[in-house]
């Protein structure tokens, strides 16, 4: 089995599914909710910042995230097999070091980048079931 199948199965099965969910609760994009997962990780990562050059890195990481996830939001955006499963390499090191030294900050960041990876990978969001049931009224009452 191709990295390409088993990275598609892990996003249809435990990613995706609550992206369209998120996205049709809040009627936003999935290139929205994409932007403003990776605003999420930029202001988690300017809260784990410890010196002062990572927090000047983070602050104008989470600056041009607001910029992007404010004015581009529905735009098209990629995302790329190398990130995501270096996202799953980094939280599964992640994941270990909180189990060997109890140390959980930060795994955080990379479920949060899977998630934002994996939005992107979502090309159309179905109808919610109850606008289905809407539209299914509305037409049953234009026929009467």
């Amino acid at each position: 089995m191709a990295l390409a199948d088993i990275d598609a199965w892990i996003g249809k099965t435990l990613f995706i599914p609550p992206i369209i969910k998120l996205c049709q609760i809040t009627r936003q994009t999935q290139f929205a909710v994409s932007r403003l997962l990776w605003f999420t990780v930029a202001l988690d990562q300017l809260r784990l910042a410890q010196s002062l050059g990572q927090q000047i890195i983070a602050g104008l990481f989470a600056l041009v995230m607001m910029f992007t996830a404010s004015t581009r939001a529905d735009f098209l955006t990629i995302s790329m097999l190398w990130l995501r499963v270096m996202g799953w390499v980094l939280l599964s090191l992640d994941v270990f070091a909180g189990v060997v030294k109890g140390d959980w900050i930060g795994v955080e960041i990379w479920a949060l980048v899977l998630f934002a990876e994996y939005a992107a990978t979502i090309r159309t969001i179905p109808p919610s079931e109850t606008e289905k049931k809407q539209r299914d009224a509305r037409r049953s009452e234009v026929l009467r």
